[in-house]
């Protein structure tokens, strides 16, 4: 028997095994999972927090967006990032535009079964700031701090609340914000019950305190939760009435797994296993467009780095359609902006190709007749090393010298930060739908502080008139107006910037084909299983 089949599911509900024991000489996919259950393997060992106010990792948004409500919502059955009413069953905002305030919804229950009330909206948008873990730079951004969170987010009534911020930001710009998970909605008087001394943090990263689809039922930390199904949800009803997430690191296992019929969906599978499944009895093959993008940049410290015309060179030795169609079949498309497609603003102008000889033409003409040498820093793990390593063979082609230098995430992390590289491959996700979110980073950078923070300055780019327009976005009101200005932000990015961005990321998932409705990544930046049901 192959070491593999021991690691095969034992999918426990209420202690009932629900995976069947294969015996020597069985024919494949003799297994098979519950009809009311949705069963997932997938790599979730960084899924360090269950805390909605603290998680800040694309594994966690999957399991909290399912589990608690937010504010506003995202239309997840359209490819568009609509904003739906949440919680926030509508809002007016000041004629100064500097308050919002908000009606929630009424006749909602957690899980517990207390009532929602504004009470619980109102301690639940101070906490993120009390606790203090990282999302809470998102309230920050939009004037919202510790010393002043008491003021500003006051309790109107029973089901009002009042929010002011410290400038009349775009009304987008707040509801897209109040999506995010950092904007989920705890029964106060759950939470408060086991708050301990950190407003329990510790309990909420085991349990859960929400009034979404699911509640979280077990969690066992790299190794699996289990959700199970709310059938109060205000919204709807999910179809499943549970759902179990293994995490099953080993790509040829979770293959293995989906072809014996042991789960349902196989998250975190290589091209090459894809390739394997294309075409199998009883396996479907879906791609889901995610908010992150993948980008190198250059640090325009490094005295060879200022130049321009280098910089444009390096752009031009890129193979965007060989990473997109070769290296990463359907776990990317080309996209040469920091606005991910299916938000508002975003582009899909593609102003570089690969062109060797334009590149060696703009190194003739920046002094480099006889080519360059640069190192690029990458963590040592997929896709990065792999599309470094591709940069280093499509960069000799141009006469850029491109020396490798992997190590582990965190140490290239320090060295990016510290403004210590010379060339920085990464990957960005979108922490809420809004175009502000990444031209923060991307396209911001105010004189006069260091900001370490920012992918401008960590490049050492210093951009005075593009930071004012990027501020001005922030309070444009009119959607069609500020879509025009982050057009023309990322117009000018593409052409000046030190980033050469070169990809969108999508989620490439194997699923067995009686599975219908399952997203592995939405609009709204999570997976969806309430829609997932078994035909």
């Amino acid at each position: 028997m192959t070491p593999n089949l021991s690691k095969r599911a034992l999918l426990s509900a209420g202690g009932a095994a629900l995976a069947a024991t294969a015996l020597p000489g069985a024919r494949e996919a003799q297994a098979q999972t519950p009809r009311n259950a949705l069963v997932i393997a997938a790599t979730i060992d960084d899924l360090v927090a269950l805390d909605p106010h603290h998680s800040f990792e694309v594994t966690g948004s999957d399991l909290l967006k399912n589990v608690y409500d937010q504010l506003f919502t995202l239309d997840e059955t359209k490819p568009t990032a609509e904003l739906q009413p949440g919680l926030a069953q509508s809002f007016t905002v000041s004629e100064d535009g500097r308050t919002f305030t908000f009606q929630i919804r009424q006749g909602v229950r957690f899980h517990s079964g207390n009532v929602l009330t504004a009470a619980d909206v109102v301690y639940s948008l101070r906490r993120p700031l009390q606790i203090n873990r990282t999302p809470a730079f998102m309230y920050r951004s939009v004037g919202l701090t510790r010393d002043n969170v008491e003021q500003t987010v006051r309790q109107l009534g029973d089901h009002t609340v009042a929010v002011t911020f410290d400038r009349p930001y775009a009304p987008s710009l707040i509801q897209n914000l109040f999506t995010a998970t950092i904007a989920s909605v705890l029964d106060s008087r759950l939470v408060q019950q086991n708050a301990g001394e950190d407003m329990g943090n510790t309990w909420l990263n085991r349990n859960s305190a929400g009034s979404g689809a699911f509640r979280l039922t077990r969690y066992q930390p790299n190794e699996s939760y289990t959700l199970e199904r709310n059938d109060q949800w205000w919204r709807t009803r999910a179809l499943m009435q549970r759902v179990i997430v293994r995490h099953v690191p080993e790509a040829a296992t979770q293959r293995l797994l989906l072809e014996r019929g042991d789960i349902d969906v196989a998250r975190s599978l290589t091209p090459t296993d894809i390739v394997a499944l294309r075409g199998r009895p009883n396996i479907s093959l879906a791609e889901f467009p995610r908010g992150t993008i993948q980008y190198f940049s250059a640090n325009t410290t490094f005295p060879l780095l200022r130049n321009p015309r280098v910089v444009e060179a390096l752009k031009y030795l890129v193979d965007y359609d060989g990473i997109a169609n070769n290296l990463l079949p359907g776990q990317v498309f080309p996209h040469q902006s920091f606005i991910p497609r299916a938000i508002v603003g975003a582009t899909d102008a593609r102003p570089y190709n690969f062109d060797p000889d334009r590149a060696r033409r703009l190194l003739t003409e920046a002094g480099h007749g006889s080519g360059i040498a640069l190192t690029m820093d990458t963590a040592n793990s997929f896709p990065s090393l792999d599309v470094a390593q591709t940069l280093q063979a499509s960069m000799a082609r141009g006469g850029v010298r491109l020396e490798v230098l992997p190590a582990t995430g965190a140490q290239v992390l320090a060295k990016f930060r510290a403004r210590n590289h010379q060339l920085f491959i990464g990957i960005w996700g979108l922490g809420y739908p809004d175009p502000h979110y990444n031209a923060d980073s991307f396209a911001h950078n105010p004189p006069g502080t260091d900001n370490p923070g920012k992918l401008t300055w960590r490049n050492g780019w210093d951009i005075p008139a593009l930071t004012a327009r990027t501020e001005a976005a922030m309070t444009e009101r009119d959607q069609n107006a500020r879509a025009a200005i982050y057009q023309q932000i990322q117009e000018e990015f593409m052409n000046t910037s030190p980033f050469a961005i070169f990809a969108q990321q999508q989620v490439q998932v194997a699923h067995r084909s009686n599975l219908r409705g399952y997203m592995a990544s939405s609009p709204g930046l999570s997976a969806i299983y309430w829609l997932a049901t078994k035909g």
